[in-house]
């Protein structure tokens, strides 16, 4: 069972997707129940797969290793570490609710409960993934439900915007491409022998102008799909046109198998690279942390303004991932679970808001005194996003913060005005939306209706959520203690990668001099 289950939690949902789109029962709502208990079943193996855990375990755990193409090398290698396991989590129990918010979406139909689960499914095999090629054929076949969801039940845009969003993942993956058959030739060229597997590779590291093409386009591809400053251009329309649903799963999941891509593929092969590059990679990340922070400031739209500030939160993260430090990397990991849970609770609740009234800022002000539970939640969430000590997001944010300090002060001292920046957009958008001036209607036009408070259906969703957001903000540690040691034994040897002499000032200049 233990050696099935990682299997299991990729196929489940892409099988379970294709028998609900193929399934002749035409009733909406019978398709939507049936995702439902597919994903609920999907929960329930990746608890048992945290149940089974080895905490204080570095290296990947439930293994599976089977030759799928022995002339071209390539291995159906999966397993799951510190780094995964969070993820896996945050896919298998985030669908759930993703579907659950999905029931009122218009033009129900069961084509876009399947695309949730091969979603899910696409999204699980490529952090479970440890075969590069096998990585990249989830990786890219994440693209494929994301499509139809974004440009068939998005808004008004949602064309340009799955266009956009297509051009650019497919732009980043050409070059991915050849630099994964780049690295395998290499292989080949040192042992004989074909080979895509991670493992493998690292044996076998690249040097010279090779190393550093292949290091940029993983860079590339990767900072492409985690929308990292200047790459960031498709992210915005698509997180404001898809549907909410949607967005909960791109914001708060998809996104980050960017990150995990640089964390997993792109240091571990390119060691020397990283170490080299490090100081300019944590300036760009920045860049992108306040560029992003400013544009949500001048936002007049609640789901515009949550787009630009998840991209700015997905920045700082970068930035400490490419520090390199041991610190910011548990910090990195411990904010895919934070920032999934603030940003992606944030997405839904101005969902709520949208059915109520509307996105725009203009259209509120003074609905505290009529929505006084969904503004609570609303003031909970908003605070973990802004790194409220208390909430798990002052956790994240804290280490990463650290570990810039440590690797470079002068980038670490500027980090943390991104945050004060954070925090500055964070409560303005509070202060206009629930506590500002009720809005005068227009000559001749009727007030505004009352709006309703939160739904029990509603609250099902989202009290979860505030619950886990506070708990792991008290106590970080149990997961932490999950994800340190996976930390360690990818980090050590990139930290301990000798840097050829032609580097050494640009690797003594990335230590903070």
């Amino acid at each position: 069972m233990d050696q099935m289950i990682l299997s299991f939690l990729i196929f489940w949902p892409l099988v379970a997707g294709l028998g609900i789109a193929l399934w002749p029962v035409r009733d909406a709502r019978a398709s939507w129940i049936a995702a439902l208990v597919a994903s609920g079943i999907e929960a329930v193996f990746a608890l048992t797969l945290l149940s089974g855990f080895h905490t204080g375990l570095g290296g990947a755990q439930f293994e599976v290793n089977a030759l799928l193409l022995k002339s071209a090398g390539v291995h159906f290698h999966l397993g799951v570490d510190g780094l995964s396991l969070v993820l896996v989590l945050l896919i298998a129990l985030l669908t759930p609710v993703a579907l659950f918010a999905s029931r009122d979406v218009s033009h129900h139909q069961r084509f876009h409960h399947a695309s949730m689960l091969a979603l899910a499914g696409a999204m699980a095999g490529a952090v479970l993934a440890l075969d590069t090629l096998l990585f990249y054929v989830f990786f890219e076949l994440m693209l494929v439900p994301a499509f139809f969801l974004v440009g068939r039940w998005g808004g008004e845009k949602r064309l340009e915007a799955t266009t956009r969003f297509v051009v650019y993942t497919l732009v980043g993956s050409l070059p991915l491409l050849v630099a994964l058959l780049g690295v395998g030739a290499h292989h080949l060229n040192v042992t004989g022998q074909w080979s895509f597997d991670l493992p493998d590779l690292m044996a076998t590291p690249l040097a010279g102008n090779a190393m550093w093409l292949g290091f940029w386009a993983f860079i590339f591809a990767f900072a492409i799909k985690a929308g990292l400053f200047p790459f960031h251009g498709w992210a915005p329309d698509t997180y404001v046109e898809a549907p909410t649903p949607v967005t909960f799963l791109l914001s708060g999941v998809m996104g980050k198998i960017g990150v995990y891509g640089i964390l997993r593929f792109a240091l571990p092969l390119f060691p020397v690279a990283a170490q080299s590059a490090r100081s300019g990679l944590m300036a760009l990340a920045l860049v992108g942390t306040i560029y992003a922070a400013w544009l949500a400031l001048v936002q007049t739209d609640l789901k515009r303004l949550l787009a630009y500030s998840s991209i700015s939160h997905m920045a700082l993260l970068l930035m400490g991932v490419f520090s390199l430090d041991s610190q910011a990397w548990s910090g990195a990991v411990f904010m895919f679970l934070a920032h999934a849970l603030a940003t992606g609770g944030l997405f839904l609740l101005v969902g709520m808001l949208a059915e109520r009234r509307g996105t725009s800022i203009a259209q509120f002000g003074g609905i505290a005194r009529q929505v006084p539970w969904l503004t609570t939640v609303f003031l909970i969430i908003a605070m973990a996003s802004v790194g409220l000590p208390g909430l798990n997001g002052f956790v994240a944010e804290f280490l990463i913060l650290m570990g810039a300090f440590a690797s470079n002060g002068g980038l670490g001292v500027v980090a943390t005005t991104g945050v004060i920046w954070g925090a500055c957009y964070m409560l303005w958008m509070i202060a206009r939306t629930f506590f500002g001036s009720v809005p005068a209607p227009a000559k001749g036009a009727k007030p505004a209706p009352e709006l309703r408070d939160l739904a029990l259906r509603e609250a099902v969703m989202l009290v979860p959520m505030v619950l886990v957001i506070i708990w792991t903000g008290f106590q970080p540690q149990p997961v932490l203690d999950r994800i340190d040691p996976s930390v360690q034994a990818i980090l050590s040897p990139i930290q301990k990668a000798v840097v050829p002499a032609s580097n050494e000032a640009a690797a003594h200049a990335s230590h903070g001099g």
